[in-house]
């Protein structure tokens, strides 16, 4: 099912995610709504409503699809995934996690998709993260032979960069944080762009450093990075009244 940019963005900021990551989670949702959703047909609009929900915590995910099928118009919930009261867990010990890709790959044998954990986990998170960043610390950590996938690698560098950002100031600035485990870790803080500061670049760290924490000054590089949106959540009736 074809997914706009649009409806990215907006599933994005409505659960607070890094948009690179919530694009990963939308085609798992998207998967399972296809299998799992409740449909409904929309004779007057000639479209269809394909819904996630409980009775006990209202709707959870709806998409609008076209005629055929095979184009998302629109995405709403009733409430974003950290706020959510279904009961999700984190995946068995020892499983492996995986989130289906932009095209083409079809997930291993011994795979798992916990699409909904990874969004409650992720919608949770108290921070950003630079996808490349996940990339490198899987690299710093695994001696570049990981075969770790973007699922298991974004919740193990989650727990570090979180980590590390709650040591950085308030105030907004680029810092560039030490955690005392032999890393350090660049830490973006601007509340005028987002509520969660990015943590976007990790590498090893090299001699002793006085301070844990130290500023960085780099005079003509802008603080500002893309990020999603803050859509309005569509609430209770609102979010029905799409079919």
């Amino acid at each position: 099912m074809d997914v706009s940019p649009a409806i990215k963005g907006a599933f994005s900021g409505i659960h607070r995610i890094d948009t690179w990551f919530g694009a990963c989670l939308l085609r798992a949702l998207t998967m399972h709504l296809i299998v799992a959703g409740t449909w409904r047909h929309s004779a007057e609009r000639g479209l269809y409503c394909v819904r996630d929900r409980s009775a006990k915590h209202g709707l959870c995910h709806q998409m609008v699809v076209g005629a055929t099928g095979l184009r998302a118009f629109e995405y709403r919930t009733g409430h974003r995934a950290a706020r959510c009261g279904l009961a999700v867990n984190p995946p068995p010990e020892g499983a492996r996690s995986w989130l289906p890709p932009a095209r083409g790959e079809l997930p291993p044998a011994d795979s798992i998709v916990p699409w909904r954990y990874l969004l409650s986990f992720s919608s949770s998170l108290p921070v950003r993260m630079n996808e490349d960043m996940v990339g490198t610390y899987v690299r710093l950590v695994g001696g570049g032979n990981s075969s770790m996938s973007i699922a298991d690698a974004y919740v193990a560098t989650a727990h570090r960069a979180a980590a590390a950002a709650r040591l950085a100031p308030d105030q907004a600035g680029r810092y560039e944080v030490s955690d005392g485990d032999g890393l350090l870790w660049q830490v973006l803080v601007d509340r005028r762009i987002h509520e969660k500061p990015l943590v976007r670049g990790v590498r090893l760290s090299v001699g002793r450093f006085r301070k844990p924490v130290r500023r960085m000054r780099t005079p003509g590089v802008p603080f500002r990075v893309g990020i999603a949106g803050r859509p309005p959540l569509a609430e209770g009736r609102e979010a029905q009244r799409t079919c």
